[in-house]
């Protein structure tokens, strides 16, 4: 009695029961107005209460552009968006930073894509525009790039500007106090095209600058440059990471963050050409030598082919791993993706996300932002047919969008069951093997793990999935000592209510692939009244038996064609 009684109370709990807990808010957005306007988030900053993107939207006309500023709150949702339009200047947003209740943007305004000229936007919080100012020559061609508040309390921006003699563009860092008025502006001649894409303050008060040198059609070289706390050049380097060949001739770097042995990791690009490029990822040390680098491929293991991405931005975490944002195109005839990378301190490749837009169109990553929760937001563009949004994804710490989901499945051959981890967005998962064993797997892990029981069961069993604080919990009850399907299927076979009036519940047990199991109703005379075929997916099976008189019936499975446990039935009408 009490064997069938604890069959009952397993059966009834038989299937995959689900505990979760969820805290972090995930999201993916898409920000913008309809055709004709194209917009792109350019850049992200966290805030307190939500996220600030720097962008731009051109409408049909490609000389129609405004500087688009967007405010959300933690979970996405727009709370305000400022456009700055002015129909003799086309405000592009490269990069923002937050300095309390305001913020500073800057980028160029090309007019008519045949002059340039940089510009500082002060904003409140509110979005309304306290002042736009352009900073750079008045007359030659400039741009600003990157925008960094000093510990001084000032600003400091790197760029680049055209040399009046030669035509070709020179590096620029240009500081200022936080009403914009300029304190030092000094310019750096490379060969070439020369540009800063990225400026870092040293402890020290030193500045280190990133961005390319010797850029002509077809070549191009990454760009160190140490300056002091004025701006005076202490030291420079140009060299291409790895060998130039014939299918990388030209790099650039886009974004430098600061390592804990004072050294620096350095997010860009390489290749053929601008279109033909690799996402570049590399470290230096203290002097600018290079201690390791990686060039993007299509999979994470380094295989795949050689095509399209970008790196554009790349910082290290609290734990001296390096998380970078991008995009990458896998190959011909396929579509960009936004990719976000996890790296060791050595530059191997921990994990790799990627995220496509709900149609599937182009999606492009700019750039990236630590949040509290461990998380990460990135902002970037998310293309369709006709028209292309902002792009805004938030993470958890393990780039993924979703909290981790538990799930596996389990075959047992006598006392010995084999789990198959199946569980998602998850980091490690804790098997609880339902007698008093346990072990930790990681989603790395890819072969199955194989516990041994010291008798017959039936034993609950349980998977924990763990991921950034969050967790989530599958429960199954398995029947170990039982080597024969047939025996366990009888052993597991139970029909309730029974009685019954309109409906009952059958519920078996079959640890194996087969999904030939019917379900047989006869009459105490053996005439077969119905039959059905059973999910061996599915553990309860609800069935109607309305259409059954009061009496007694016989309910039997049958497996391979033969008829092999039976239990009785009482119908009361």
């Amino acid at each position: 009695m009490r064997l069938v009684q604890y069959l009952l109370i397993s059966c009834l709990c038989i299937g995959f029961f689900k505990a979760q807990t969820q805290s972090t808010r995930y999201f993916k957005k898409e920000i913008g107005d309809p055709n004709p306007f194209f917009e792109a988030g350019q850049s992200v900053k966290t805030l307190g209460d939500g996220y600030l993107v720097g962008a731009y939207s051109v409408k049909s006309n490609p000389y129609d552009v405004d500087a688009y500023i967007i405010k959300t709150d933690l979970v996405g949702n727009t709370i305000w968006q400022t456009k700055i339009s002015d129909s003799l200047s086309l405000p592009i947003i490269f990069s923002s930073i937050s300095d309390g209740d305001y913020f500073y943007f800057v980028g160029e305004i090309p007019d008519n894509m045949t002059s340039y000229n940089g510009f500082l936007l002060k904003s409140d919080s509110s979005g309304s525009i306290f002042w736009q100012k352009s900073i750079g020559d008045s007359i030659l061609n400039n741009g600003i790039y990157h925008i960094l508040k000093t510990s001084d309390e000032n600003l400091i921006m790197a760029g680049w500007i055209q040399d009046s003699s030669s035509g070709n563009w020179q590096g620029n860092l240009i500081k200022t106090d936080s009403s914009g008025s300029i304190l030092w502006d000094r310019t750096y001649p490379g060969i070439y095209n020369s540009a800063i894409t990225s400026v870092l303050e040293h402890p020290n008060g030193n500045f280190v600058l990133i961005g390319r040198t010797e850029f002509a059609l077809g070549s191009g070289k990454v760009w160190y440059l140490l300056v002091d706390s004025v701006g005076v050049l202490i030291n420079s380097f140009s060299y291409f990471v790895g060998t130039p060949d014939s299918n990388n001739n030209f790099q650039i770097a886009s974004s430098i963050d600061a390592t804990v042995d004072s050294g620096y990791i350095i997010g860009g690009q390489g290749g053929v050409d601008p279109t033909l490029s690799r996402g570049l990822i590399f470290k230096i040390n203290s002097n600018g030598l290079v201690d390791w680098f990686k060039m993007l491929t299509a999979n994470s293991d380094g295989t795949g082919n050689l095509w399209r991405s970008k790196i554009v931005q790349v910082k290290q975490l609290q734990d001296s791993t390096f998380i970078c944002s991008g995009y990458l195109n896998p190959g011909p005839q396929q579509q960009f993706k936004m990719i976000l990378i996890k790296l060791d301190f050595n530059g191997n490749e921990l994990w790799r996300r990627s995220y496509n837009s709900a149609n599937g169109y182009n999606t492009y990553g700019y750039d990236l932002d630590l949040v509290s929760d461990g998380g990460f937001i990135l902002t970037g563009r998310a293309e369709d047919s006709t028209d292309a949004d902002v792009y805004l994804v938030k993470t958890n710490c393990l780039g993924y969008t979703q909290p981790p989901t538990a799930n596996y499945s389990v075959i047992w051959n006598g006392t010995s069951a084999t789990f198959y981890n199946l569980s998602g967005s998850a980091d490690t998962c804790i098997y609880y093997f339902g007698d008093g064993d346990s072990a930790i797997v990681h989603l790395a892990d890819t072969l199955p793990f194989v516990h041994q029981y010291s008798g017959a069961g039936p034993y609950q069993t349980s998977l924990l999935a763990l991921a950034c604080g969050e967790s989530d919990t599958i429960y199954q009850t398995i029947f170990t000592g039982i080597d024969e399907s047939y025996s366990l299927l009888k052993k597991t076979f139970l029909i309730f209510p029974n009685p019954a009036n309109e409906k009952i519940t059958v519920s078996f047990i079959f640890p194996k692939s087969e999904k030939k199991i019917n379900l047989i109703l006869q009459d105490l005379a053996g005439k077969i009244i119905a039959s059905k075929q059973l999910s061996t997916d599915l553990k309860e099976q609800e069935l109607d038996i309305s259409f059954l008189n009061s009496g007694s019936y016989q309910v039997s499975l049958e497996y391979n064609g033969s008829i092999f446990t039976t239990r009785k039935l009482v119908v009361v009408k």
